[in-house]
């Protein structure tokens, strides 16, 4: 399997399509391809997507997707396209699951998706999602439930900016615009090797979630308000912002208080409840943490390493790293893919997500994460 990377920050979509097929065509590894796979920045309207693609591209193997940076090897691509175009060079093939309407909450969109899952078990699956409204995160939790296999499966939540539409982060295949929904773009005679970084280590007080609904957090313990607790901790933060505490997420534990299942940033803060990026539930076992800067990349440095034994050659690697762990890194952001990329040596692709999706830490069910690195390898068989 080939991979090969193009970008374009030009400001007309169609024309950064047109940069990215001169840049492919000089590319002799790459004359042709089997399919592509496009981050685009929100900013690019919206129902010239699929048209542009097939005219400037000449293909209907794609998929593409709302980023507000994607990945080039080492490079950020901020407001512009990013495409990543494969070639297979033995079996490897591809083929996309799409669904939309998650938020419709109907029954049979798990149940189709648990079941093209089962029946894929020795393939490779990257799923590609939106925010639907706040409930993927509650789909994800609901589809781990089936038995599917969970080791071969990891994404994340595109990531966009707020436009009159909502917050756009939109799939778009088949002509179609994905609006609440997921791809998932599956790969066939391809081995995948996946590990996790975090970064961040648990301190101070375990606490009990006694009160929660949806992402909001009001009390632990015996009724006490986690957010005067926030409040003790950043009291004195002048034109305090949510993003301050990107820097020290909850994290949840397993019912042992031994293993970490997740972890959640804050969204925002009242005096009555704390709203974090992703699902809190009453019983959870939770404590804050911190993770200074090159800690979360020496977490980085141990993730590639892992994924090196698992996979010593992969041929393509994906990136689904959190936006607010970007924000955390400050500098060294762009450290993070290098030293993905030195360890493995492989074009590397992937974004800065909303959220992230895969296995937990010991693989006994789907994760809704943030603040973590998801680090994909994949090599043709």
């Amino acid at each position: 399997m080939i991979g090969r990377i193009f970008h374009s920050r030009h400001i007309s979509f169609e024309q950064a399509l047109r940069e990215i097929q001169l840049q492919r065509i000089a590319d002799r590894g790459i004359e042709s391809f089997d399919f592509v796979i496009i981050a685009i920045s929100s900013h690019y309207p919206t129902g010239e997507v699929n048209e542009s693609i097939e005219r400037v591209l000449g293909t209907q193997n794609y998929l593409a997707f709302h980023a507000t940076d994607a990945f080039h090897d080492e490079e950020a691509v901020h407001h512009g396209v990013t495409a990543l175009f494969i070639r297979f060079k033995r079996e490897g093939r591809i083929e996309c699951f799409v669904q939309d309407n998650i938020s419709s909450q109907n029954p049979e969109i798990l149940e189709s998706t648990a079941s093209y899952l089962r029946k894929r078990a020795d393939a490779a699956h990257l799923i590609f999602a939106g925010m639907c409204n706040a409930n993927l995160a509650f789909f994800i939790e609901k589809l781990s439930r089936y038995d599917i296999p969970m080791e071969n499966l990891q994404g994340g939540i595109c990531s966009g900016l707020k436009t009159k539409e909502g917050l756009v982060t939109y799939q778009f295949r088949d002509k179609k615009v994905i609006k609440d929904g997921f791809v998932i773009v599956t790969f066939h005679n391809v081995d995948i090797a996946t590990s996790i970084a975090t970064g961040f280590e648990p301190v101070g007080v375990q606490y009990t979630v006694t009160k929660a609904k949806g992402y909001r957090l009001y009390e632990v313990d015996d009724h006490i308000s986690f957010a005067r607790i926030i409040d003790r901790l950043v009291g004195s933060i002048e034109n305090f912002k949510p993003e301050y505490l990107w820097y020290t997420p909850i994290v949840i534990l397993d019912e042992s208080s031994e293993n970490l299942l997740t972890l959640r940033i804050f969204r925002d803060k009242k005096s009555e409840w704390v709203e974090f990026y992703g699902p809190v539930k009453e019983g959870q076992k939770i404590k804050l943490s911190y993770g200074e800067r090159e800690q979360l990349v020496d977490a980085d440095r141990k993730s590639a390493a892992l994924l090196a034994k698992r996979m010593p050659h992969p041929e393509i690697l994906f990136n689904f790293s959190c936006i607010a762990r970007q924000y955390a890194l400050e500098d060294l952001h762009q450290e993070e893919n290098r030293v993905y990329r030195n360890l493995l040596h492989a074009p590397l692709f992937g974004f800065f997500t909303f959220g992230e999706i895969g296995h937990d830490f010991l693989k006994r069910s789907l994760q809704f994460y943030n603040d973590t690195s998801l680090l994909t390898g994949l090599k043709e068989r």
